[in-house]
Protein backbone atom coordinates (compact mmCIF):
# COMPACT_ATOMS: atom_id res chain seq x y z
CA UNK A 1 0.00 0.00 0.00
CA UNK A 2 1.65 3.50 -0.51
CA UNK A 3 1.62 6.62 1.14
CA UNK A 4 -1.42 8.07 2.44
CA UNK A 5 -2.54 11.78 2.90
CA UNK A 6 -4.87 12.93 6.10
CA UNK A 7 -6.75 16.11 4.73
CA UNK A 8 -7.18 19.04 7.43
CA UNK A 9 -10.96 18.69 6.55
CA UNK A 10 -10.69 15.17 8.90
CA UNK A 11 -10.69 17.44 11.81
CA UNK A 12 -14.31 18.94 10.98
CA UNK A 13 -15.50 15.99 9.59
CA UNK A 14 -18.99 15.17 10.96
CA UNK A 15 -19.08 11.67 10.71
CA UNK A 16 -15.45 11.65 12.11
CA UNK A 17 -16.41 13.23 14.63
CA UNK A 18 -18.99 10.76 15.90
CA UNK A 19 -16.35 8.61 16.32
CA UNK A 20 -14.85 7.24 19.47
CA UNK A 21 -11.10 7.49 20.44
CA UNK A 22 -10.46 3.85 19.26
CA UNK A 23 -12.62 4.09 16.18
CA UNK A 24 -10.74 6.88 15.12
CA UNK A 25 -7.53 5.03 15.78
CA UNK A 26 -9.15 2.30 13.78
CA UNK A 27 -9.96 4.60 10.90
CA UNK A 28 -6.56 5.83 10.55
CA UNK A 29 -4.93 3.19 10.38
CA UNK A 30 -7.65 1.80 7.82
CA UNK A 31 -6.77 4.57 5.71
CA UNK A 32 -3.08 3.64 5.56
CA UNK A 33 -3.74 0.13 4.96
CA UNK A 34 -6.60 -0.26 2.31
CA UNK A 35 -5.37 -0.59 -1.30
CA UNK A 36 -5.03 2.84 -4.21
CA UNK A 37 -8.97 2.46 -4.61
CA UNK A 38 -10.00 2.17 -0.49
CA UNK A 39 -10.90 -1.17 -0.50
CA UNK A 40 -9.55 -3.79 1.99
CA UNK A 41 -11.03 -7.00 3.65
CA UNK A 42 -13.37 -6.97 5.89
CA UNK A 43 -12.96 -9.41 7.90
CA UNK A 44 -13.00 -8.62 11.89
CA UNK A 45 -9.71 -10.73 12.33
CA UNK A 46 -8.04 -9.86 9.58
CA UNK A 47 -8.57 -6.36 10.51
CA UNK A 48 -7.41 -6.71 13.91
CA UNK A 49 -4.22 -8.25 12.76
CA UNK A 50 -3.39 -5.44 9.99
CA UNK A 51 -4.71 -2.60 12.21
CA UNK A 52 -3.09 -3.68 15.66
CA UNK A 53 -0.42 -6.20 15.28
CA UNK A 54 1.21 -5.86 18.19
CA UNK A 55 -1.14 -5.08 20.63
CA UNK A 56 -3.10 -8.23 22.11
CA UNK A 57 -5.12 -5.89 24.00
CA UNK A 58 -7.52 -5.47 21.16
CA UNK A 59 -10.23 -7.65 20.68
CA UNK A 60 -11.21 -8.72 17.36
CA UNK A 61 -15.18 -8.29 18.14
CA UNK A 62 -13.92 -4.86 19.28
CA UNK A 63 -12.96 -4.55 15.54
CA UNK A 64 -16.45 -5.48 14.39
CA UNK A 65 -18.26 -3.14 16.52
CA UNK A 66 -16.07 -0.27 14.86
CA UNK A 67 -16.66 -1.67 11.00
CA UNK A 68 -20.27 -1.71 12.05
CA UNK A 69 -20.13 2.08 13.13
CA UNK A 70 -18.00 3.25 9.82
CA UNK A 71 -21.27 1.28 7.64
CA UNK A 72 -23.61 3.34 9.95
CA UNK A 73 -21.99 6.44 9.25
CA UNK A 74 -21.36 5.92 5.57
CA UNK A 75 -17.34 5.75 6.19
CA UNK A 76 -17.49 2.77 4.32
CA UNK A 77 -19.36 0.54 2.43
CA UNK A 78 -19.12 -3.37 2.85
CA UNK A 79 -19.81 -5.67 -0.60
CA UNK A 80 -19.06 -8.94 -1.35
CA UNK A 81 -17.65 -10.81 -4.23
CA UNK A 82 -17.29 -14.71 -4.23
CA UNK A 83 -18.29 -15.09 -0.89
CA UNK A 84 -15.54 -13.12 0.66
CA UNK A 85 -16.69 -9.77 2.20
CA UNK A 86 -15.12 -6.34 1.60
CA UNK A 87 -15.09 -2.91 2.27
CA UNK A 88 -14.32 0.73 0.53
CA UNK A 89 -13.82 3.62 2.16
CA UNK A 90 -16.91 5.87 0.78
CA UNK A 91 -15.39 9.20 0.17
CA UNK A 92 -11.40 7.80 -1.23
CA UNK A 93 -11.83 9.26 -4.66
CA UNK A 94 -12.08 13.00 -3.12
CA UNK A 95 -9.27 12.55 -0.61
CA UNK A 96 -6.53 10.33 -2.15
CA UNK A 97 -4.65 9.65 -5.50
CA UNK A 98 -5.28 6.57 -7.23
CA UNK A 99 -2.01 5.58 -9.17
CA UNK A 100 -2.85 1.90 -9.96
CA UNK A 101 -5.12 1.05 -12.80
CA UNK A 102 -7.13 -1.62 -11.18
CA UNK A 103 -8.28 -2.52 -7.10
CA UNK A 104 -6.61 -5.72 -5.39
CA UNK A 105 -9.61 -6.56 -3.90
Amino acid sequence: MGNRILKESIKTSDEIDQLSWFEYACFSRLIVTVDDYGRYYARPMMLKNVLFPLREDISTEAIADAIQHFAELDLIRIYTVNGKEYLQLTTWARHQTIRNKKSKF
